[in-house]
């Protein structure tokens, strides 16, 4: 099983995470974050009582009546997570996004030691610059470091060395393997497919039929081990998006046209990490009185990823736009490509 390891990085419990570095006094209290009627994020202590995200409140708290609700700290968790993935791409560029706060890395050619090292930096930096808790797994593939990670919560650094990989290549069970859903799950059942080494006694052609030629081919790709070991970093989006609020937070309301400052710096600064420009741009008002939003859209020529090229561009939008009193307001940087490409297309 040759190969160099990857490291998978995942925040534990983001936007509760995010939501307690403000407040010390709750780190041992169950806590949830809740958007609308739902929890969107519960810590260590309320999963202790059964508390999950995508629970509804109602039933958090009977499951805990205890149980302290926080709101969504939406402009927080787009700043620690902007700043998660900068520390990300401190350690390499080869980052590939899972979500707003996990991504693979690929730190290699580097020895395993090595790669142990900088998963403890990479914990030990999140820490104490950003005052979130992340775990991180060391694996040889994808779904080795992601398993990884996922033994290494909460707040730990776990390793899945060339022994346990050839150990779970036999004995993991299916419905622990990443990306296989709960149907996909009942299928291989009806196979007698419980554990990765079950899958030794089915024709191909049977498990093709049940799960589709795809799925049937990364699971045996799973069992001999030959599944996806490339991280890819982000070169192909459609776009990225960025939103504010106009008031909360302990913090003064704040008039429309900061937010759309702000927001365009975060949806650039994205871009630009990643090497992407963009040549459209869509403002999204959100008004005070619930109805629908406002769409606002500019293009320029050739495409940018500069926060001070578009920003006249779209404070102008804003300007010729008679906005009513807002909630808030969303900017989407879109028709992204290479940024090479343009530079090299002006030479």
């Amino acid at each position: 099983m040759a190969g160099g390891p990857l490291l998978h990085a995942d925040a534990d419990a983001f936007f509760a995470s995010v939501a307690l570095r403000t407040r010390p006094e709750l780190a041992d209290r169950p806590v949830a974050v809740v958007a609308h009627v739902f929890v969107a994020s519960a810590g260590y202590a309320a999963r202790a009582y059964g508390i999950h995200g995508g629970m509804l409140v109602q039933e958090a708290l009977r499951l805990c009546p205890d149980l302290v609700l926080l709101d969504v700290p939406h402009e927080e968790v787009e700043q620690v997570g902007d700043a998660l993935f900068d520390l990300f791409h401190e350690f390499t560029d080869a980052v590939e996004p899972g979500s707003i706060e996990e991504a693979f890395l690929d730190v290699s050619p580097t020895s395993w030691e090595d790669a142990v090292d900088s998963a403890r930096e990479l914990r030990r930096r999140a820490a104490a610059e950003l005052s979130i808790p992340v775990s991180v797994g060391v694996g040889r593939t994808k779904l080795m470091a992601k398993l990884a990670s996922r033994a290494a919560k909460p707040d730990g650094l776990h390793v899945i060395g060339p022994a346990e990989e050839a150990a779970l290549r036999s004995s993991l069970p299916i419905a622990d393997v990443w990306g296989i859903g709960s149907r996909t799950s009942r299928r291989l059942l009806s196979l007698g497919v419980i554990r990765l080494l079950d899958l030794d006694g089915i024709d191909q052609v049977e498990l093709e039929q049940h799960c589709g030629v795809t799925m049937a081919r990364r699971l045996g790709r799973i069992r001999l081990g030959t599944d996806d070991a490339t991280v890819n970093p982000l070169r192909h989006r459609d776009s990225f998006t960025a939103e504010s609020s106009t008031a909360g937070y302990h913090r003064p309301d704040r008039p429309p046209v900061e937010l759309l400052e702000l927001c365009l710096r975060r949806v650039c600064h994205r871009a630009q990490r990643v090497g992407l420009a963009g040549s459209r741009l869509t403002v999204h008002l959100k008004p005070f009185d619930g109805s629908r939003p406002t769409t606002l859209d500019a293009t320029v020529a050739e495409a940018t990823g500069h926060a001070e090229l578009w920003w006249p561009v779209v404070r102008a939008l804003l300007e010729r736009h008679d906005a009513p009193r807002l909630t808030g307001l969303a900017v989407t940087l879109g028709g992204l490509v290479p940024a090479d490409q343009v530079q090299a297309a002006l030479f």
